[in-house]
Formats: structure tokens, sequence, C-alpha cells
């Protein structure tokens, strides 16, 4: 459209000025629909080598910014409203030094019904990635070019449609590997009523669905939560885990869930690549994305639009911050994020692959590897990142009542 286009073309130029000195990738055409083809665009896009990564302060991140940027306007040159909050983080949290400048990137998309348009439904993800490190690039493909280009398409679609009664507000957050700083900020220097916010539902790591499974926490924040979303969690080619009833700590959704909001986070699982430079783009199951994109657009739809408000209920269990371990070695099993009892209870296990070649069976609960004895994904992680490519290791399962020592050759 040619509107879109010159409102393009004025927001490159009124941002030339603050762009980075750096080549950038081509920046390709989507459509309103929720693509395949569009999220490839989106993620090959952030994640690229181009970027040097997106951590915080970097150019890659004013890079990333000023694109988020231009795909809300592109979408919604005469709807909508983008806005850029500029907040500063500390690089060394630790040492509370370097301090450097991020942003929060907020599209609103104007809901049509006179009453709801003054309640908000969010839809959010963080952009950033974890610094880099020996001279390699954290692309971040998966961690979280896959949740932004998820809300990237949702604001296209939504604008497209334009049938919501209440006000959409889509966000990126800058400084989330920092401390979830980006939510942190906006939460308590928000731009809209905190109090009227229907529902926040959270993006982070949609890229490397596995087996079908993605697995979706907060069902427990509202009450009648987890019965009013399963209609909307039937779709095809997705098995959804919901996370029980604690709160998963370690992402944006839960700044917005200690306001006293109802919340929802998508999210298939920790791999071997998290917080590596080989979460690349290669590596993301678009097809999985596609069919999270479409199930989250229908609860975000219903949510929208329904003339009921959620009542938020806390959640008494609450999991702490950990930074997970660099594992050097891996079973080829998918966990059971929803388990939560002690140890690592295995959803599935892969053909050829170390763990069902050394007999694990789906539904054994890892408790223990070499000395070490596991009580959560963490200290699962924690062992992993001790064991060498081409070691042979010893694993206790429980089986049923009966423990059961594996030998695992990797």
């Amino acid at each position: 459209m040619k509107n879109t286009l010159y409102l393009s073309i004025l927001f490159l130029a009124s941002c030339a000025s603050n762009m980075p000195s750096v080549t950038t990738p081509e920046i390709k055409p989507t459509k309103s629909d929720i693509t395949i083809e569009d999220f490839k665009t989106h993620i090959e896009f952030l994640s690229s080598d181009e970027l040097q990564g997106r951590g915080a302060g970097t150019e890659g991140d004013k890079i990333a910014v000023s694109y988020i940027k231009q795909r809300f306007y592109d979408a919604a040159p005469n709807k909508g409203k983008i806005e850029v909050q500029e907040h500063y983080v500390f690089k060394d949290r630790r040492q509370k030094k370097d301090k450097v400048l991020t942003y929060n990137v907020i599209g609103y998309l104007v809901g049509n019904d006179e009453k709801l348009k003054d309640e908000f439904v969010v839809i959010g993800g963080h952009y950033d990635t974890t610094a880099n490190a020996l001279g390699k690039i954290n692309n971040g493909a998966d961690d979280n070019a896959s949740g932004t280009s998820m809300v990237i398409e949702l604001f296209e679609k939504f604008a497209a449609t334009n049938n919501h009664k209440r006000t959409l507000v889509f966000m990126a957050f800058g400084g989330e590997e920092l401390g979830l700083l980006g939510s942190k900020y906006f939460v308590n220097n928000p731009t809209i009523d905190l109090d009227k916010v229907h529902l926040m539902v959270n993006l982070d790591m949609v890229g490397r669905m596995e087996e079908n499974n993605v697995q979706l926490g907060g069902a427990a924040s509202a009450e009648n939560f987890s019965s009013r979303l399963h209609p909307f969690l039937m779709e095809d080619n997705v098995n959804v885990i919901e996370l029980g009833e604690g709160i998963f700590s370690r992402s944006d959704h839960y700044n917005f869930y200690k306001k006293n909001i109802p919340v929802l986070f998508f999210f298939t699982g920790v791999h071997e690549d998290y917080h590596k430079p080989s979460d690349d783009s290669d590596k993301i199951n678009y097809d999985g994305m596609k069919s999270i994109s479409n199930m989250v657009e229908g609860i975000v739809e219903e949510f929208a639009n329904t003339s009921d408000r959620l009542v938020f209920k806390s959640v008494e269990q609450e999991q702490t911050m950990q930074t997970p371990s660099r594992m050097k070695v891996t079973l080829g099993v998918i966990p059971d994020y929803s388990y939560d009892g002690k140890g690592v209870k295995i959803e599935s296990t892969i053909d050829n692959r170390p763990g069902k070649t050394a007999g694990m069976l789906d539904g054994d609960i890892v408790i223990k590897i070499q000395d070490l004895v596991i009580v959560d994904i963490y200290k699962y992680m924690e062992a992993f990142s001790l064991i060498e490519p081409s070691a042979t290791a010893e694993i206790t399962v429980l089986r049923g009542e009966e423990e059961v020592v594996l030998n695992v050759q990797f």
C-alpha cells in the first residue's frame, strides 16, 4: 500500500541519525496473515550474524528495535500507535556497573468497543540475547527471536482484522537476559492502566517444539482459567503440557503476575543450544511455530472480546530464578516439565540417542547422575555440564518403585 510505504520511508528517515553504522540484512516484505515464510523472515533477520547479537546496549540491540518498530508501523499505519520506551540497565548486575541504554518497543491496537477499549490484553516477548563470549555471536534464534517474531506476526494479523473489543498492546522487551529488566521497567513505569489489564501473554522460546509438545504456564493465575482455556488448546499437532500450580518466575510474565495480572507463558523447552552461539535459525521448527501461533491467536481473540473479566488468583508456589548450566552432552530425551516431584521425569525418549540406547524408558525419573543427586531440571543440566562427549556415565532412574542403574555412553 502506498501509505504504508510512505510512512515506512518517513520512519526510516527519522531513525537514520540513530541507526548503527553497520551493514544490516535485507528487510523483506511480509503478509498480514501469519505464515511460516514470515516467521523465517523475522527470525533470519533478527538472528543474523550482521546484528552481532542483540545484547542490551549493543548495535544489534538498536537494529532489532528499528526492525520491530518498522514492522509495527508497516502493519498499522492508520490504526495503531507505536512508541519506544527507553530505560537503562547494568550489563554487570553484580557490580552495578556498565550502565547502557536499551528499549521496550510497544505497539497499540485500539479496541472497537466504547467500554471495553479502555481495558487491555498484553502480548509480549523479549528481543534481547545473552552477551557474546569467546569471539562467537549469540544469535538467539529461539531465545528469543522466536517469541519476538510471533509478537510481530500477531500484531500484523490483528491490525489487518481489526475486530477486537479490548485494546491490544504488543511489547518487545529489552534487558530480559539481565534479570527481566524491560518488563520490570514497564510495570513500574506503565503507559497504560495496569488495573485494567485483562491478561498478559508471554512468548519466550517458542521455536524448538519437539514431539509436538509446548509447555503452558500461568493457567493457575486466574479463577477457572484452565477450563476456559481448554477449547483453545486443541490445535492439531500440538500437545499442550500445563506447568502445574506453580508460577514460572524466569520470564517477563512474572513481573505482570506480581502486579496481580493473570498471565500465560508459552515455552517449547530448554535444549542443548540454550544460551549458546549454536542457537541459530536453521534449527527452528517453523511448522511448530505456526501451530503455536494459531493457538495463541485464538486465546488472544477470546479474551480481547469476552465481556467478563478474568479474576486474578495468587499462586503460592513460585519457582526461584536459577541460571541453567550449559550441557556438554545430552540424553536425547524430552523432559516432562509439568512434573513437580523430585528428579526429572522423562516424557519420551528418542530412537538412536544415548538415553534410549542405554535402556531408558518413557516415564523414568532421573534421580542421580554419577554422584550428583538430581532434584530438578537445573541439577540435571548441571550434571550434563560436567560430562565430556564420548564419556560413559552412570545414571540412576526411578522406574515405578524400583531404582534402575543405567550405563549411558555419550
